[in-house]
């Protein structure tokens, strides 16, 4: 969870349809208690911004799970610059504080919420009190439900949001237009490069890679298996199933090249390790003119920055879009493993992946409080505000809410956007890999050495700050002796066994 100013990056509303069922409502309602209470779940969700609404919009949403899912629910907000290290204490020993339904992102993995014993089993809540949500991934989304699972057994259900994404490349439109870009015939990374060059060669006194110690370019036409690091990917997922030492691989030697390249021209502004904003905060404070980014749609996503921030941009697709278990596990709930409510909890999860009211309540608010709704019927904000950032509502339109497909568009996004990204998500690209998650136990001591090393090396590489050729013929030694073969010959042994069950 990211200002608006940099998740619309990121940014994809959602589009969906409604499925109801009685479901398990007559079992649920032996779960209230004789003096008329309710089992109350414990939900997290990410402040970004302070949240004087939660307890409005949490009114009127329990209104809807005492009739629906026969409990409450205590939205619990959790700092996002602690998110990780709040999720790990409130999903460990059970205490008073410990919660019920979470999501994983920006926390850890599956594969490690089930090694931590963090996240319970939910196939047979699903089948008893859940069965409506597994219908949402029917009609070829199945796969991505599968993404879930662990050895056979489903420990968490994505959001119904976007499963794929592509690598894209925003520049002021001005620029552009000097340089004579023509954003719809450039292809792959190669043509990225010449597009660059084109553009500091006609605007000599810009830049148009943003220097960061945030990364610039996350490859995302390879899978690497949900590893950050890339220790170990699938550089043909699509096509193969062999892992591959990303920083040897032909993808990553021709990025490196490349960067010589960007660097002697002058693409990238000036000391990019004394600079942490993110690439389109760069962007919109002037730093850059253009950055690299990825979004599931390029034409949707350079059309949303362009309209939210009031600048005119082109867009360029760089990358088919692609879906590896990465995607579709960026945005997961789980029942906590101290769940003592596990049937209730997964009808609240039911109603909030089902019922459009409760959906646009939690990410977006109460009508007239957060937003308000123009002659379109989409929404805009409230008088007197005039970004994510004035609402009382910190978690507003984030994506890691069950369903934002059952939610209202914003008036700066195409009204059929929903219909256009479940499309998507049934015809872009996918890895041979999806639905595997590598379980890092047996080498969880290389993992660390080697991403000791990637911290040392892998920036300043990135942005030619250091002499690349004897730098990267270090960095590959070190990595050696850190134990990546060791990490890669796990994963390909996992990986195989994986497909050999499929």
């Amino acid at each position: 969870m990211k200002k608006r100013l940099v998740a619309s990056l990121l940014v994809a509303s959602m589009a969906a349809g409604l499925f109801t069922g009685c479901g398990s409502s007559d079992k649920g309602k032996e779960d209230k208690k004789a003096d008329g209470e309710y089992p109350v779940i414990k939900m997290a969700y990410s402040v970004v911004f302070p949240s004087p609404d939660e307890e409005a919009i949490e009114e009127e949403l329990n209104k809807i799970m005492r009739e629906e899912a026969q409990a409450e629910v205590d939205l619990v907000g959790v700092e996002f610059g602690n998110w990780a290290t709040q999720l790990n204490l409130m999903l460990t020993g059970g205490g008073e504080d410990s919660l019920d339904l979470f999501n994983s992102f920006w926390y850890t993995s599956v594969s490690n919420l089930v090694s931590n014993g963090q996240a319970m089993a939910l196939d047979d809540l699903i089948e008893s009190d859940g069965a409506e949500i597994k219908e949402l991934f029917a009609d070829g989304l199945e796969d991505y439900y599968d993404c879930g699972k662990i050895d056979g057994k489903q420990y968490g259900i994505p959001c119904m949001y976007s499963y794929c994404t592509e690598n894209l490349y925003l520049v002021r439109t001005e620029d552009a237009q000097k340089a004579g870009v023509e954003t719809d015939s450039v292809t792959g990374v190669d043509g990225l490069s010449d597009t660059l060059l084109k553009l500091k060669e006609a605007n000599p006194d810009s830049y148009y890679i943003p220097g960061s110690t945030e990364p610039y370019w996350i490859p995302k036409s390879i899978d690497y298996l949900g590893d950050t690091n890339y220790l170990g990917v699938l550089t043909n997922p699509t096509e193969s199933t062999t892992v591959e030492n990303y920083y040897e691989s032909e993808y990553f030697l021709n990025w490196i090249n490349h960067v010589k390249e960007w660097k002697e021209a002058g693409v990238f502004s000036p000391d990019p390790l004394s600079n942490s904003n993110a690439t389109l905060v760069n962007l919109l404070m002037g730093v850059s003119n253009g950055t690299p980014g990825y979004g599931w749609d390029t034409k949707i996503t350079t059309d949303i920055n362009a309209k939210t921030n009031n600048i005119e941009l082109e867009g360029i697709q760089v990358t088919d879009a692609l879906s590896t278990t990465s995607d579709a596990t960026t945005y997961m709930w789980h029942i906590s493993s101290f769940c003592k409510e596990p049937e209730a909890a997964m009808r609240v999860l039911k109603v909030l992946y089902t019922n459009p009211e409760a959906s646009q309540l939690v990410a977006n608010g109460v009508e007239g409080l957060d937003y308000e709704l123009d002659e379109n019927g989409q929404m805009v904000y409230p008088e007197g505000k005039s970004s994510m950032s004035d609402l009382g509502w910190a978690a507003s339109s984030m994506a890691y809410w069950p369903n934002v497909m059952l939610c209202k568009t914003w008036a700066w996004e195409p009204e059929d956007i929903y219909d256009q990204m479940l499309e998507k998500n049934k015809t872009c690209d996918k890895s041979l890999a999806l639905g595997f998650s590598f379980d890092s136990t047996k080498v969880a001591d290389q993992i660390t050495a080697c991403t000791n090393v990637v911290a040392q090396y892998y920036t300043p590489l990135m942005y030619g700050e250091v002499d690349i050729d004897s730098t990267l013929e270090q960095f590959q030694a070190d990595l050696k002796t850190a134990g990546i073969d060791d990490i890669i010959a796990e994963k390909q042994a996992q990986l195989d066994a994986w497909l050999a069950e499929q």
